[in-house]
């Protein structure tokens, strides 16, 4: 096993160190802030210290052998001194378990071995703004399932991907059927992006699938998202209605009978305002969406997110949609909302633009984020 430590001055360039040297295999065990050598360190941003490992296949180890480099040779050194090292931790650390604890049963020996290993991938959790509650449930289930005692960083690291993939679930995005126009709307805060994410989903239909699509907007507090859906329309060469109150939806929906596709955005009402957002509830009614989708930004504090979903409550079955991906390094918010909801997830944007900027969720890449591995 290869581990080494980085020192950068962000986490973006610390991770790009990591795989420059250890490659996109690496796992990084931990991360920490490091106050800047110097008179005026105080004044400056401290910097980032990041410890990683890598594997070694023993055919790479035979080849660095063959090679009569002295360079070559000193790493190779380096490497087996520091095996032998975490050799001796782990010695020692098994020695202090046997001195402490004559008594303990095998399960609880099970878990002691194991328990600083699954100590970063918490604390890794923890950083990314996981719920206490979700990784609390999450070391449950994997205790219930028993770990092998000579697991070693990567082992225990794709147990932990393995858990947290099975509770991210499996991602659904839209299908369009044939038969009959789908009508999907858009819910969601003030701010979120629907407009803009109902813009890109439709352009991708239309220029990637080829499929016909209506665009319907409620949205009419803010004459800049009524212009700016227009626009998109226009360029699009895809017509759309706008509707002043309720009743007018399904009229508007008819208008658009001969789209395969119907998107319909609404206004981003506060939820703590009861009269503004009862008007919210009233155009979703109206509308009989066959499928609703429910926009939080991936910046959205754990308090917010609850509001949120609980303000929503008044919808049966919806997917999820994370908006704003690419502005924050914390992804716990996806974790904590999807085990809150039990709702899939759908998609996720990472910019602005129109229509690059949104995907499938990948639940394996967001699991290895949560874990600290970019």
């Amino acid at each position: 096993m290869k581990i080494r430590r980085y020192m950068a001055n962000n986490m973006q360039e610390a991770i790009n160190k990591v795989k420059i040297d250890l490659g996109t295999d690496a796992v990084i065990l931990n991360t920490r802030k490091v106050k800047r050598p110097g008179l005026f360190s105080f004044l400056r941003a401290p910097l980032i210290e990041v410890l990683a490992s890598v594997e070694e296949e023993e055919n790479e180890v035979r080849t660095l052998a063959d090679v009569a480099n002295p360079k070559v040779e000193e790493l190779e050194n380096k490497v087996k001194n520091m095996e032998g090292m975490l050799d001796k931790i782990y010695q020692q650390m098994s020695e202090m378990q046997r001195n402490s604890s004559n008594n303990t049963n095998s399960n609880a020996k099970q878990e002691d071995t194991t328990s600083k290993i699954y100590k970063v991938f918490v604390d890794n959790m923890k950083q990314n703004d996981v719920e206490d509650t979700v990784i609390d449930e999450i070391l449950k289930s994997l205790k219930e399932q028993g770990i092998d005692n000579n697991s070693n960083v990567n082992e225990v690291f794709a147990i932990f991907k393995k858990e947290l993939i099975n509770r991210l679930g499996v991602s659904e995005q839209i299908k369009v059927d044939n038969s009959k126009p789908k009508v999907i709307i858009f819910l969601g805060p003030t701010g979120v992006g629907k407009t803009t994410t109902l813009a890109k989903i439709a352009a991708n239909f239309m220029i990637k699938e080829g499929k016909k699509v209506g665009l319907i907007t409620a949205d009419t507090y803010r004459i800049a998202a009524v212009e700016q859906l227009k626009t998109y329309s226009e360029i699009m060469g895809t017509p759309i209605t706008v509707i002043y109150s309720p009743k007018e939806m399904k009229d508007a929906i008819k208008k658009n009978s001969d789209a395969e596709l119907i998107l319909i955005d609404t206004p981003g009402k506060s939820h703590r305002n009861k009269k503004h957002f009862d008007e919210i509830k009233e155009i979703y009614r109206a509308a009989e969406p066959d499928e609703t989708y429910l926009l939080i930004s991936a910046t959205t504090k754990p308090k917010d997110c609850k509001d949120i979903i609980n303000a929503y409550s008044f919808v049966d079955n919806y997917k999820l949609i994370f908006t704003k991906v690419d502005e924050t390094s914390s992804l716990g918010v996806l974790l904590n909302v999807r085990e809150l909801t039990g709702k899939p997830l759908s998609y996720v944007t990472t910019g602005q633009s129109v229509p690059d900027d949104i995907e499938i969720a990948d639940v394996e890449s967001i699991s290895k984020k949560l874990l600290g591995n970019s």
